[in-house]
């Protein structure tokens, strides 16, 4: 399939292609992107070091490969300080110089933060049958990442970040300028904690340096010119390597295309135009499955989403308690904030449900469960949120190293790698100036105050020693392929995968007819 995609350029082929991989094995969603099985059996820290000239690689999760490869932390002081980037491989059933030994190809689930170890342990098997077993199948944790060192984590341990982000969860939506002021406060403290913690990580985890990084990966396989495979901000990824590297593209795939351009200025502006087009298409489904597949169903989509809207509407006025008299454990509140969240996040990942046996459409779970919303009961919506059963939310931390595990991690490399990435002007946005950018999103979008990025980077202080903000052109050694959906809810597919093919000679753009 990986050739009919590549090697022979067919859009109707490809298509099929594209439709069997999101059927048949749906991409985990951002918040899922850092998860992977528990990894207690493989001390990353024991993985010899080794150099991108003799790459060493371990035996690791029964059918897999690991490796540390060590990379200067800046390219321009190649003999200093190194980053060990943390891979994995589902390798190829050829050895290196066999004639039907394709490579490696890189993967990476988006983010930023996202890790790629992780996506592979996850899918990658999956993956490598689709795309041939002459193949390697490589996963990487960005710099910043998970068990990439130098890992950004701007808490000393698990406790305090979690102390710092459940107070996140009492944060209002950015409605009134009170909101507003108060996720520019948070913004300000974390940026300057940020600045005195992390100050040792943050200015080496660019996505230029991670560019970087990805060649010196493919050179540790022998080869020049990388394949790679990026989804959402991966394709950030692929495209800034695209033109800083435009000789040395053998096939790359962006997938879920993101405008570069905007990411790197920081303004996150334009990144909802599909959404509520993702939410249509969404209770389209529920009118088509009917009254006893979807427990929201009316005779049109406007009336469904009308009593949808009323649900949310409810919840911003009165929270929802949740208590079940049965389970001590099975207690606490549904309000707006958070049933709206999980909307939005079921508009990135919508066939993530059909493996569970949902009928019709994998996100009519949720719409059953704020039916039950709707007539008091909180309990099944509490229970898709994972609020239920209580789990105790911190862990005695008995070991002396700092380095907390990745799962806590990821948030703070998402704004690490992301405010390094964007426009300097952007740390003094005014709470004026974030006030006039949500008052165009929800001119946008119904989704609007579920998209403050670019209220982050208003208190980061920390810079890069190598930023890359273009141009995002090129005469690339291969054609990209350019991939977007219908209804995508954060990467709208005529604003930007068509923008940026037209920045890149004779890429190609393949439109898959679906949401998510």
């Amino acid at each position: 399939m990986w050739r009919i995609v590549l090697l022979v350029g067919s859009v109707s082929l490809a298509k099929v292609f594209v439709t069997m991989l999101v059927e048949k094995y749906a991409f985990p969603s951002p918040r899922e992107a850092h998860l992977a099985p528990s990894d207690p059996e493989l001390v990353w820290d024991s993985v010899p070091p080794s150099s991108v000239d003799s790459l060493v690689w371990v035996p690791c999760y029964n059918q897999s490969q690991c490796a540390r490869m060590m990379v200067p932390l800046d390219y321009a002081v190649a003999d200093g300080p190194k980053a060990g980037v943390s891979l994995i491989k589902i390798p190829s059933k050829f050895s290196p110089g066999d004639k039907d030994y394709r490579g490696p190809i890189l993967f990476n689930p988006g983010g930023p933060g996202g890790s790629g170890v992780a996506l592979v342990l996850r899918i990658g098997a999956k993956v490598q049958k689709l795309v041939g077993d002459e193949y390697d199948i490589v996963g990487f944790d960005p710099r910043g990442v998970a068990r990439t060192t130098p890992l950004v984590a701007v808490f000393n341990d698990s406790v305090e970040d979690a102390a710092w982000r459940v107070r996140a969860l009492e944060d209002p939506v950015p409605d009134t300028t009170a909101d507003v002021s108060r996720l520019w406060a948070r913004a300000q403290v974390f940026g300057n904690v940020a600045n005195q913690t992390a100050r040792g990580s943050v200015p080496y985890v660019s996505t230029a340096l991670v560019a970087r990084d990805m060649l010196s990966i493919t050179r540790a396989h022998g080869y020049d010119k990388l394949q790679y495979w990026g989804f959402s901000y991966g394709t950030i990824l692929g495209a800034t390597f695209a033109a800083m590297f435009p000789n040395h593209v053998e096939r790359l795939i962006i997938d879920g295309v993101a405008d570069a351009e905007d990411y790197y200025s920081g303004l996150w502006s334009n990144n909802l135009l599909d959404t509520d087009l993702a939410l249509r298409m969404i209770l389209d489904a529920c009118v088509a499955s009917g009254p006893l597949r979807c427990a929201l169903y009316e005779s049109t989509t406007d009336k469904v989403h009308t009593r949808l809207t009323a649900i949310f509407d409810s919840l911003k006025k009165r929270p929802l308690p949740v208590y079940n008299s049965e389970a001590s454990k099975e207690y606490g509140l549904i309000d707006y904030k958070l049933a709206h969240r999980e909307l939005f996040m079921r508009l990135h990942s919508p066939y993530g449900g059909l493996e569970a046996g949902n009928a019709s459409y994998p996100t009519m779970d949720l719409l059953h469960a704020l039916a039950q919303v709707e007539k008091g009961n909180g309990l099944p919506l509490a229970r898709l949120l994972g609020i239920v059963p209580l789990q105790a939310p911190f862990t005695c931390q008995c070991s002396d190293s700092p380095r907390p595990p990745p799962a806590y991690v990821t948030a703070d490399a998402f704004v690490a790698i992301a405010c390094t990435d964007s426009d300097p002007a952007r740390a003094v946005d005014t709470i004026e100036d974030l006030e006039e950018h949500f008052v165009r999103l929800h001119a946008s979008s119904e989704f609007a105050d579920q998209w403050p990025e670019r209220v982050y980077c208003t208190g980061w202080k920390a810079r890069t020693v190598e930023r890359f903000a273009g141009p995002f052109v090129g005469n690339t050694s291969f054609p990209i392929l350019l991939i977007g959906n219908t209804a995508d809810p954060v990467t709208p597919l005529a604003q930007y995968a068509r923008k940026m093919s037209r920045g890149f000679n004779n890429s190609v753009v393949l439109h898959q007819d679906s949401v998510g």
